[in-house]
């Protein structure tokens, strides 16, 4: 339990930063700040709902056109609201596997 904490932790404080680099404008600035910032709660969410039955998959075993098909599939068995898969979504579609 604790490790998972800790992932989590240091997981959020790698997004909350890449969110401010990855800013080129001021009007980017605040996009990015909360597309970081979804990433960050999709990743405590996956960490919490899927890993509560499960061993979490990596997020770069599947690519960005696979991810929304399983992410479906587990929404019901999850118990987990539209909102809630959309930000999983947001962080795994970020760490997936690149398409070849």
């Amino acid at each position: 339990m604790y490790t998972k904490r800790l992932i989590t932790f240091a997981l959020g404080i790698l997004f909350s930063c890449a969110g401010i680099l990855l800013a080129s404008t001021p009007n980017d600035s605040i996009k990015n700040m909360m597309h970081a910032d979804s990433v960050l709660t999709g990743n405590a969410l996956f960490v919490k709902n899927c890993g509560r039955c499960h061993k979490l998959k990596d997020p770069a075993k599947y690519t960005r056109a696979q991810w929304p098909g399983l992410v479906n599939k587990m929404q019901k068995r999850a118990k987990i609201t539209d909102d809630q898969k959309a930000l999983i979504l947001s962080f795994l579609l970020t760490e997936a596997r690149k398409e070849k």
